[in-house]
C-alpha cells in the first residue's frame, strides 16, 4: 500500500503520470507494471508513461506525457508554451516539445524539436511541466509562426510583464547564430517597441505597428492632459501631443484598461475645450493593414497643422 500511496502522490505532481523508470524506483517490477495495465488501474498513455485510472485526460496531461515520454532536458515549446502562459496569440493545438540535440525525435503525440542550445536559464516551469521561459518561447515562435502571431505573442507577453524587452533582445544575440530561423522577423518585430513604451495592452501595440507601417510617426503612449490651471483632464491611449491630436482604444479584448470613453461626454467636452481631437479606434479600425486608421490620423495631423493648436 505505501508503493501505491508514493506512486498516487507523484501522479498528482505530475497531472496523473507516472512513468516506467519511477515505478522501478518505488518497487514496481515491469510484471508488476503490466498487470496494473491489464486491470485498469493504469491506462499508457505513451511510451513508458501511465495514467493512473480516474484522472482528467486534459491537454496539460498529453503536454506532461510528451515531455515525460522524451527523457530528461525535454520541455514543452514553441506554440505550446505559449499555450501554457496564456499568451492571446495561441490557444492549444497540438503539443510541441524541445530536446536536447541528439535525442530521438520520434513521437505519435507531440511535435518534437532538437536544440543543441537548450540552455538552463531558457527552462522554467508550470504547473509542474519543463517549459521554455517566455524569452526562448518567443525566440522559437519567430522561427515558426507568421508575423502576425509573432506580433501579438510578444505584444501579449511584453504587456503583461511576463518577460522584458532587454531579455528577448539578449536571448534572441545569444541564439541567433546562422541557421537559427525567425531572428530577422523577430527583430522587425521588436522594432514596434523601445524603452520607456507603457502600452497598456496587445491592441495599443498593434496599433502602433500598423500607423508606423503606413507611414504615420509612432504617438505617445499613455499621455496625460492637462488644463490650464495644471488639473488632471484626462490619460489618453496615444497622442500626438504637439498637435493635440489623441487616440482612444475601444471595445478591444485585450486593452488593458477597458474604457467606453464615447459614454463619457463630458471628459470629451474638456478635451475639446482644450483645443483636443480625438479619434476613436476600434477593432475594425485594426483589421487587415490598418489603413483606414492611419488615413485618418494622416488627415487629422494635416488639418491640425493647417489650424495651429499650441503645445
Amino acid at each position: 500500500m505505501e508503493t501505491e500511496r508514493r506512486l498516487a502522490r507523484l501522479a498528482r505532481r505530475q497531472h496523473g503520470l507516472v512513468t516506467l523508470q519511477q515505478a522501478s524506483a518505488a518497487g514496481v517490477s515491469t510484471e508488476g507494471v503490466r498487470w496494473r495495465v491489464r486491470i485498469g488501474r493504469w491506462a499508457r498513455v505513451a511510451p513508458g508513461v501511465f495514467a493512473l485510472a480516474g484522472t482528467a485526460d486534459t491537454w496539460r496531461q498529453k503536454t506532461m506525457a510528451a515531455v515525460l515520454a522524451a527523457g530528461p532536458g525535454a520541455v514543452a515549446s514553441h506554440t505550446t508554451a505559449a499555450a501554457l502562459y496564456g499568451l492571446s496569440c495561441c490557444p492549444f493545438k497540438a503539443v510541441e516539445i524541445t530536446v536536447p540535440l541528439g535525442r530521438s525525435r520520434r513521437s505519435r503525440s507531440a511535435l518534437v524539436h532538437a536544440s543543441a542550445h537548450l540552455h538552463r536559464i531558457d527552462v522554467a516551469s508550470i504547473d509542474s511541466i519543463p517549459i521554455t521561459r517566455p524569452a526562448r518561447t518567443l525566440v522559437d515562435l519567430a522561427g515558426s509562426v507568421g508575423n502576425a502571431v509573432l506580433e501579438e505573442a510578444l505584444d501579449d507577453a511584453l504587456v503583461r510583464g511576463l518577460t522584458t524587452l532587454d531579455r528577448v533582445n539578449e536571448r534572441a544575440n545569444v541564439l541567433g547564430g546562422p541557421g537559427r530561423n525567425g531572428i530577422r522577423l523577430l527583430r522587425k518585430v521588436l522594432e514596434g517597441w523601445a524603452e520607456g513604451d507603457v502600452a497598456e495592452g496587445v491592441a495599443e501595440m498593434r496599433m502602433v505597428r500598423r500607423l508606423l507601417a503606413n507611414g504615420q510617426p509612432k504617438p505617445v503612449l499613455q499621455h496625460e492632459v492637462f488644463d490650464g490651471s495644471g488639473r488632471f483632464v484626462a490619460r489618453l491611449d496615444a497622442a500626438y501631443p504637439e498637435l493635440r491630436v489623441g487616440i482612444e482604444m475601444n471595445g478591444f479584448r485585450w486593452h488593458g484598461t477597458p474604457r467606453a470613453f464615447a459614454k463619457d461626454p463630458a471628459r470629451l467636452r474638456r478635451l475639446a475645450a482644450l483645443g483636443w481631437l480625438i479619434l476613436p479606434c476600434t477593432p475594425v479600425d485594426l483589421t487587415g493593414a490598418g489603413t483606414l486608421l492611419a488615413d485618418q490620423v494622416a488627415s487629422a495631423r494635416e488639418m491640425t497643422r493647417a489650424v495651429p493648436r499650441g503645445a
